[in-house]
Parts: C-alpha cells; sequence; structure tokens
C-alpha cells in the first residue's frame, strides 16, 4: 500500500490501531466542536477551561479528552460537566499519546468545525468567533490558523510569529514556499487551529506513526488538498517551557527522525508527478538532513565544552 493510500485510509482504521473507540454522545448540534486535549495538567486546565468558556463565540462544545491523567484531571474536568453543558469530558482507558488522544477528541465531536487546544496555552477571547469567520468567509480553506505570541515565565511577549500569507493562501504555497524551505523541520503551525470536521475524516486523522508531531503532517496533508485560511494576528500566546514543561519523553533525537520521514514523505506526495522536480527536491532535502545533523552535533560539542569548563572552575 502506498504512503497516499494510507494517508486516506478511514479514520476508524487508524483509531482501531490504538483500542480507541469513541462515538459522538451530544445531543447538542453546534457550528463549532472544541477538542481540548490534555495530560497530566491539573494544575493548569482550570485556567484553560474559563478561557475557552469565556469565548465571544458562545455556540460551541467542548470536548476535553484526557490521555488517562494520574493526577486530579479528571475531578477538575468533572465539575466543569456537571456545571456547564457545553461542556463533556471523556477520559482514555490507558494512556496512547496524542496522536490517539486527538484522534478520539475529534470522533467525539459533532460541530461543523472542530478547533484543536492545549492545555497551558493562552487564548484571546475571540479567537474561536474569528476562526470560524474565517472559516465561513473561505469555504476552500481546509483549516484556519494565526499568528502566534512567545510568551517568557512572566507571561509578557518576547516575540511574534508571523508567516507571509495572505486571508486564504493555495495549500501549495504553504508547502512550496514555507514547509518545504525549513532546513530544520519545524512547523509554522504549532497545533491549535480549527479545521471542518469533513477535512479530518477525509484526511485519515492523525497518523500515529509521527507521534507527538503528528499534527505536522495533517497540515501538510491537508494543505496538499486545499486552501489554508490564515489570521495575521497573534490569537495565541505560548507559553515558555519554564511555565508549561514539555510531557514527551524520547529525546530530540526520535522526533528528529520522524520529522526527517515525515517531509520526505511530504515531498514526493507533493511531487509524485514532476520527477525531475521530485528530485531536486529530495537532493534539498538530503541537504537539510546533513545541516541539521551537523548543527546539533556543533551544538552537543559546545555543550560539553561548557561542562568540562564548569567542571574545571568549580575544582579549583
Amino acid at each position: 500500500m502506498s504512503v497516499a493510500d494510507r494517508d486516506q485510509g478511514s479514520a476508524a482504521a487508524q483509531l482501531g490501531s490504538a483500542g480507541v473507540v469513541a462515538e459522538a454522545t451530544s445531543t447538542r448540534t453546534p457550528k463549532v466542536s472544541v477538542v481540548l486535549t490534555t495530560y497530566k495538567r491539573a494544575h493548569l486546565i482550570r485556567e484553560t477551561i474559563d478561557s475557552i468558556l469565556r469565548q465571544t463565540q458562545q455556540d460551541f462544545e467542548l470536548v476535553i479528552s484526557d490521555d488517562c491523567s494520574p493526577d486530579e484531571t479528571e475531578a477538575v474536568c468533572r465539575a466543569y460537566e456537571r456545571s456547564d453543558a457545553r461542556v463533556r469530558y471523556r477520559r482514555g482507558e490507558k494512556n496512547i499519546g496524542m496522536p490517539g488522544n486527538l484522534n478520539a477528541g475529534i470522533l467525539a465531536t459533532c460541530g461543523e468545525y472542530v478547533a484543536n487546544l492545549h492545555d497551558g496555552d493562552v487564548y484571546e477571547p475571540t479567537l474561536l468567533e474569528r476562526w470560524a469567520a474565517a472559516l465561513d468567509a473561505y469555504p476552500q480553506a481546509a483549516f484556519v490558523f494565526n499568528a502566534y505570541r512567545a510568551l517568557d515565565s512572566a507571561g509578557h511577549t518576547v516575540r511574534v510569529w508571523e508567516e507571509p500569507l495572505g486571508p486564504c493562501a493555495p495549500g501549495r504555497q504553504l508547502l512550496e514556499e514555507i514547509y518545504f524551505r525549513r532546513w530544520r523541520f519545524n512547523s509554522p503551525v504549532w497545533g491549535t487551529v480549527m479545521a471542518r470536521r469533513s477535512a479530518y475524516l477525509r484526511a485519515g486523522l492523525f497518523d500515529q506513526r509521527f507521534g507527538f508531531i503528528s499534527d505536522v503532517d495533517m497540515w501538510m496533508r491537508l494543505a496538499e488538498e486545499s486552501d489554508v485560511a490564515y489570521i495575521s494576528e497573534p490569537l495565541i500566546g505560548l507559553p515558555s517551557r519554564e511555565t508549561v514543561p514539555r510531557l514527551w519523553g524520547g529525546g530530540e533525537r526520535p522526533v528528529q527522525k520522524q520529522a526527517e520521514r515525515m517531509f520526505r514523505e511530504a515531498r514526493i506526495r507533493h511531487y509524485r508527478n514532476k520527477p525531475v522536480r521530485l528530485i531536486l527536491e529530495l537532493t534539498r532535502h538530503a541537504a537539510f538532513v546533513a545541516a541539521v545533523r551537523a548543527f546539533r552535533g556543533a551544538s552537543r560539542a559546545k555543550a560539553a565544552l561548557r561542562r568540562m569548563g564548569k567542571t574545571h572552575v568549580d575544582s579549583r
């Protein structure tokens, strides 16, 4: 089976491999569904839920998808579920990782538009309203994302991440001018988007081969088939790692290898009918892989030298 065929497989088959069974149980049919994925952040999730419930867009359901947190996350979320009819909480029977947890949350929704949000991020009150308006305005767009604010440990903006995109851009522009020019294989989309639920289901939902970064594969697959809506204002704040530490393990090397494989597949998929261009792009890809590995090697060497220098000073 080809990569393209596998990517277009049914959502049920992909989720079944992870042992997830999820059904939409809500009797409400709001236009917008919000999937809030969470794991072991009971100390942060109250603030995130409150910011979602205060959105100017009020016609939505909130599906909290918990990846079997061992802390007090369930108790916190159940309290919101009892107090607000828009909130539904689902808890996985076991920890299956981000892609499976997000897929289960999406399959539990019933809205036409599905917003993916993360615990700990900072959301402007107009976020859902602006996202929904963009998808209304551009029916050819599979998803919408926006500029981001990088925050320090005090919550102050230290940088704004913007992309050279118009309000609605061809997917090929996002791929060819942004994704395929990033030598470190990073993404302009930080995992928080609003997408058409129909687009997710056509795409086969999130590919669990790519683990924590499976969302990047999704955005590239959606961009392959559709336009992309973009809001140039920073509607989301990304907290520092001191404020919200990473909870995934495994180190940087496995993630980097996943990213290299993902971007190579995306190039092959995009240029499959242009053999000469494909050869050029695969050559570019190989050069990027070499550059990343050289950069990481140099960084490790510098870190080792700093540790040696510190040890020498401490021993004096």
